[in-house]
């Protein structure tokens, strides 16, 4: 996988992507089919295992997709393991502090910068047929380490998780920005520190995403000048795809 700053550069400045919430490889499929540039395996909301995890990697790169993995929580235990599945990288949810951030970016660089251990024998490695250069290079400077800053304290606080050695990206989530400020990601001020969030990502050479619900605002994300952006989710795709199928199927012409 190419360094997403040389990746999103060739892709016209910003990828597009969505979540994987259906357990099928499947849908893995159908995403690529449809043009996505990226999936992100959400093991936080969705009943992914560890070892559809690690098929659904396989899967999404084979499709031509970059496969990145929402960690379930802040216990940083699959760290190891799903980096030397091969993920292109991986996000850190809910932070509420640099402390965090730093623990769990840690665990994704390996020593002496960080507490990742060798192994090369691992998907990662190519099974021990990667150079060890290689393999050293992928880790700690082609994987994204990216934090989720969710609420209104840790978004304006954005340029000191951006000064964590080992973060080289920033994502933005309005949906529990929204249950704790009750703004939505619509509202005048959420979009102004959606766009401050961006400014100081770039400004710091690092990378930044957020998540829309629509196609629309899909779209202002991309304007503003994130990196990444996500649209919906596999589930909801589908589940509004095949309710408006019914509803017209049913409709008096």
């Amino acid at each position: 996988m190419k360094q997403f700053h040389q990746f999103c550069a060739e892709r016209g400045g910003s990828l597009l992507g969505t979540w994987l919430k259906i357990p099928s490889l499947a849908t893995v499929e159908m995403m690529g089919h449809a043009g996505f540039d990226f999936l992100v395996i959400d093991m936080e909301h969705a009943p992914h295992s560890l070892d559809q995890v690690y098929q659904f990697i396989f899967a999404t790169q084979a499709s031509g997709m970059a496969a990145l993995v929402r960690l379930p929580d802040h216990n940083g235990s699959d760290i190891q393991r799903l980096l030397d599945s091969g993920a292109d990288g991986l996000l850190a949810p809910r932070m509420t502090s640099v402390e965090t951030a730093e623990r769990l970016t840690n665990q994704m660089l390996f020593s002496p910068k960080g507490e990742r251990g060798l192994g090369t024998t691992s998907r990662a490695g190519r099974w021990g047929l990667a150079p060890m250069e290689d393999y050293l290079k992928r880790g700690d400077e082609e994987c994204l380490r990216m934090v989720q800053l969710e609420n209104w304290e840790t978004l304006n606080a954005v340029e000191d998780y951006l000064a964590v050695p080992g973060v080289n990206g920033v994502f933005v989530g309005h949906g529990d920005l929204y249950l704790s400020s009750g703004k939505p990601a619509s509202d005048p001020e959420v979009r102004q520190l959606t766009q401050r969030v961006c400014d100081a990502a770039r400004k710091a050479g690092k990378l930044c995403g957020a998540a829309a619900a629509t196609p629309e605002d899909a779209r202002i994300y991309r304007e503003m000048g994130y990196s990444l952006v996500m649209v919906s989710n596999d589930a909801t795709l589908f589940a509004k795809a095949a309710a408006d199928a019914v509803a017209q199927s049913k409709s008096s012409s």
